[in-house]
């Protein structure tokens, strides 16, 4: 045991907390409030909320350099700024590159840079993605990070023992050609998935993995941003809050510094100004992104809203529609929607409106979602719930989505393929609400 053990230090009193009472130094950030600028922070979700591409946006900001570079990101100040390393097994390279240049060029002419400029942003993001290696680049058998070691115990990987020594000897070499711009300052995982080594219920491999991140980032002095999906069970959660659909899964509730959660808006945002902005909206084209989990002081937990751009990149609108996590008619989190009769026959008179209700009639649900949002004004049944009509909502309370799967189980519409099918409605439909579109 050496004088420099941690037990020996501890019997010095080396680790009393001497200095505390003089401590003002502020918690070091990457993006302010969200991401420490060390340690490994968790960007979980559902598959298709966007997790890559928003961190590929994200990486773009702090990429970019001279008066073009952006210096804030999500509503918050930027605290790192130089090179990014993308890790993946997921995607091919030229996948990455394609929605990497699309993003810089759009970045770029937004903050008044040029093509040069872009070009510029682009060579500060490294990508390596393993499954566009030849067998010659990349002999492993896979791209996992952490395996068994000798007796059983968890330990880095030859991949990330050789990703640990590749960014050592680049941070180095840039300090020593006077380039300390050029540094790598964060890394991207996409994802643990496809990467760890280990199934992510497994709180012994995850406590081994994290804190094995955390070590390295912290001597590093970069932070890892971690990609992940949201657990199996997260499902039936949708209604509760962020940290509640976490429960149970080791690799978000153990060691990270901070737990972001990437989900589309639901039935707890209200999307009505978008809407009348955006009228081509559809339920995916606004992503929520909210701290759910935080051991960082100054973390901010208010969640942002983004719109979802063609381009890849997003518009960050919390500012510009404040309604959007109001309360007005809404149901809250973890409440039950209020399901009525005489909201079912609103809802069945809905479907009516669409060539008289006639059994075979197709109806697009866009379409329909239109038709609530005109009617509802005139019928206030309709008004207490929400007009998401996909078909991942039908077992989300207080949405039309949850009305129409209650239809469809009694048999009179088929909603099975996507679009909705009407079935019978009865030999004396309701009458369509007069509002209703066409």
């Amino acid at each position: 045991m050496t004088d420099e053990s941690w037990t020996v230090r501890a019997r010095k009193g080396d680790y009393r907390a001497i200095d505390a009472a003089s401590q003002n130094r502020q918690m070091d950030y990457a993006v302010d409030g969200l991401m420490p600028a060390t340690g490994a922070t968790i960007w979980f979700g559902a598959g298709s909320t966007g997790k890559t591409q928003l961190l590929l946006w994200m990486a773009a900001h702090m990429a970019a350099t001279g008066d073009a570079a952006p210096r804030q990101w999500l509503g918050a100040d930027l605290g790192v700024r130089g090179n990014i390393l993308v890790l993946t097994a997921e995607d091919l390279r030229e996948h990455l590159l394609l929605r990497i240049g699309s993003i810089a060029r759009r970045l770029m002419r937004e903050n008044g840079g040029t093509e040069e400029d872009a070009v510029a942003l682009c060579q500060r993001i490294h990508v390596m993605a393993f499954l566009s290696m030849t067998q010659t680049e990349f002999p492993e058998p896979n791209a996992c990070l952490f395996q068994h070691g000798p007796g059983g115990r968890w330990q880095p990987s030859p991949v990330l023992n050789g990703i640990e020594a590749f960014l050592d000897e680049w941070n180095k070499q840039v300090e020593e050609d006077g380039r300390p711009e050029d540094r790598i300052v964060g890394v991207i995982l996409d994802s643990a998935v496809s990467m760890a080594g280990f199934e992510l219920a497994n709180s012994e491999a995850a406590t081994n993995f994290l804190f094995h991140l955390n070590r390295l980032s912290y001597r590093q002095k970069m932070f890892w941003a971690v990609i992940g999906h949201t657990p199996k069970d997260a499902a039936r959660k949708t209604e509760d809050a962020a940290i509640e659909r976490l429960r149970g899964s080791a690799m978000w509730s153990t060691t990270p510094r901070s737990v972001v959660e990437v989900r589309l808006a639901g039935a707890s945002e209200n999307l009505e100004t978008v809407r009348a902005v955006h009228p081509g909206l559809t339920d995916r084209d606004v992503v929520i992104v909210e701290v759910a989990k935080a051991n960082s002081l100054g973390a901010d937990l208010r969640p942002r809203a983004l719109l979802r751009r063609k381009d890849g990149a997003y518009d960050h609108i919390t500012a510009d529609f404040p309604g959007i996590f109001g309360t007005a008619l809404l149901q809250p989190r973890g409440k039950k929607g209020v399901h009525t009769e005489e909201l079912r026959k609103a809802v069945l008179s809905l479907l009516a409106s669409f060539d008289g209700g006639k059994p075979n009639t197709v109806i697009e649900r866009d379409a329909l979602r239109a038709a609530f949002n005109t009617t509802k004004a005139s019928c206030a049944v309709l008004a207490t719930i929400t007009d998401e009509v996909d078909g991942e909502k039908a077992k989300t309370p207080g949405t039309l989505a949850r009305e129409l799967a209650l239809i469809s189980k009694d048999g009179l519409i088929d909603t099975r393929r996507g679009k909705i099918r009407i079935v019978n409605l009865g030999f004396n439909p309701p009458e369509p609400i007069a509002e209703a579109a066409e």
